[in-house]
C-alpha cells in the first residue's frame, strides 16, 4: 500500500511538472511572438528615423558643400578687393606724383612767363615798343607766343621754352585726370564687388543657420533611434531570459525523468532556400549598422524550409521584416525567416526538418525576393554560416 502511494505520488508530481512545463513552454512561446512583435515595431519606428536623419544628413552635407562653393567665392572675392585696394594705392601714390609734378610744371611756367615779363619790361624801358603791343592786344599768353610780331621780337629760346612748359602742364594735368577716372573707376569696382562679398556673407550665414537647426534635429531623432534601439535591446535580453528558462526548465523537467524534446544537438543546419539561391549579405556591418543575419537571394515563392526541427515561437508581419518567422529548436537555438511572402506556420506549431515554413518573398524593408536567415544563442543574434 505504501508502495502504491510513492508510486502515485511520483506520477502526480510528474503530471504536475509537466503540466508546468507545458503551460510555461506555451506562455513563453505567446510572450516571445509578442516581444518580437513589440521588437519589430520599435524597429520601424527606428528606420523610419534613421531615414530622416540619412536624409537630413543629406541636405544637411549639401549645404555645407553650398557654404563651401560660397566661402570659396568670398575668399575670391576677397582677393580682388584685395588686388583693387593695391591699385588705389599705386593710383593715389601716382596721383600724389602728379600734383607734385603739375605744382613744379606751374612754378616753372610762372618762373618763364616772370622772365618774359621783365623783359617786356626791359624792352619798354629802353623804347622798344613791339613787346607792349603783344603785351596789350593779346588774350593770353599761348596767343601771345604764337603771334608773329612778339615772335620776330622775344628770344627763340624764351618761346621754345613757354611752349614746352605749357605742354608739360597740360599733360601732366591730362595724366592726373585719367588717374582719377581710373580711381573712380576702380571704386565703383570695389564698391560692387564688397556689396557682392556682404551678399555672399549673409547667404552664409543663413546656410549656417540651417546647418544648426539640421544638427539639433539630427541630434533629437538619434536620441529617439538611441532609446529605440535601448526598446530594442531590452526586448532581445528578455527574448534571450525567456530562452534560457526554457532550456533550464527543460533541463529540470528531464531530471524529473520527463521526456523533453531537443531538436537541435549539433550540427548542420538544413539549408533554408529549396532551390539553393545566393549569399548576397552576410553577418556584420551594413550601411552603418549591424546585419543580424544571412541574405539568401532566390526567385519569388521560392519554398523555405525549416533549418531544424522544433516549435514556432513566432510567426507575424512587421514592415522591416516582412513575414517573419521564429522556430525554437531548444536548448536555447531558435533559427528566424524574414521577407517571406507567405507563412505556412503559426506561433505553437510543431515543424520538421526541411518541412515548407513559408515562400520566399521581398516583403518588409528588402530590395528583392530573398530569404532572410538568422540564428539565436539564447536569444542573441550569431552569425548563421558556421551553422549552415
Amino acid at each position: 500500500m505504501r508502495k502504491m502511494r510513492i508510486i502515485l505520488k511520483t506520477l502526480l508530481s510528474f503530471f504536475i511538472v509537466g503540466a508546468i512545463l507545458l503551460n510555461v513552454v506555451n506562455v513563453n512561446a505567446d510572450t516571445i511572438s509578442d516581444l518580437e512583435g513589440q521588437k519589430g515595431e520599435l524597429e520601424d519606428k527606428k528606420k523610419e528615423a534613421q531615414a530622416i536623419v540619412d536624409k537630413m544628413d543629406t541636405e544637411r552635407d549639401n549645404i555645407l558643400a553650398a557654404i563651401q562653393e560660397l566661402d570659396a567665392q568670398v575668399s575670391e572675392l576677397n582677393t580682388q578687393i584685395n588686388d583693387l585696394e593695391e591699385q588705389k594705392l599705386e593710383l593715389n601714390d601716382a596721383i600724389d606724383v602728379t600734383e607734385v609734378q603739375l605744382e613744379n610744371a606751374i612754378e616753372k611756367e610762372e618762373e618763364q612767363y616772370d622772365a618774359m615779363k621783365l623783359r617786356i619790361q626791359y624792352a619798354y624801358e629802353n623804347g622798344d615798343d613791339s613787346y607792349l603791343d603783344v603785351v596789350f592786344t593779346s588774350s593770353d599768353i599761348s596767343n601771345m607766343v604764337n603771334q608773329d610780331e612778339y615772335g620776330e621780337q622775344i628770344y627763340k629760346y624764351d618761346a621754345m621754352l613757354l611752349n614746352q612748359l605749357i605742354d608739360i602742364k597740360q599733360e601732366i594735368s591730362d595724366t592726373q585726370d585719367t588717374l582719377n577716372d581710373q580711381l573712380a573707376q576702380v571704386q565703383v569696382i570695389e564698391d560692387q564687388l564688397t556689396e557682392d562679398r556682404d551678399a555672399v556673407e549673409i547667404m552664409i550665414e543663413g546656410k549656417e543657420t540651417q546647418i544648426s537647426n539640421y544638427n539639433a534635429s539630427i541630434d533629437g531623432y538619434n536620441e529617439q533611434i538611441a532609446q529605440y534601439q535601448a526598446g530594442m535591446d531590452d526586448i532581445d535580453a528578455q527574448i534571450a531570459a525567456i530562452m534560457e528558462e526554457r532550456r533550464k526548465q527543460a533541463e529540470a523537467a528531464a531530471v524529473q525523468g520527463l521526456d523533453v524534446p531537443v531538436y537541435y544537438t549539433g550540427g548542420n543546419f538544413q539549408w533554408p532556400v529549396s532551390s539553393g539561391g545566393t549569399i548576397t549579405s552576410t553577418f556584420g556591418p551594413r550601411w552603418g549598422t549591424v546585419h543580424q543575419g544571412l541574405d539568401i537571394a532566390c526567385p519569388m515563392g521560392t519554398p523555405i524550409l525549416a533549418g531544424e526541427s522544433g516549435t514556432v515561437i513566432a510567426s507575424y508581419y512587421s514592415s522591416s521584416a516582412g513575414e517573419y518567422i521564429v522556430i525554437d529548436h531548444g536548448d536555447g537555438v531558435a533559427t528566424e525567416y524574414m521577407h517571406n511572402s507567405q507563412r505556412l506556420v503559426n506561433v505553437g506549431d510543431y515543424v520538421s526538418r526541411g518541412q515548407v515554413i513559408a515562400y520566399s518573398g521581398s516583403t518588409g524593408y528588402s530590395t528583392g525576393p530573398h530569404c532572410h536567415f538568422g540564428v539565436r544563442i539564447n536569444g542573441v543574434r550569431v552569425d548563421p554560416q558556421p551553422y549552415l
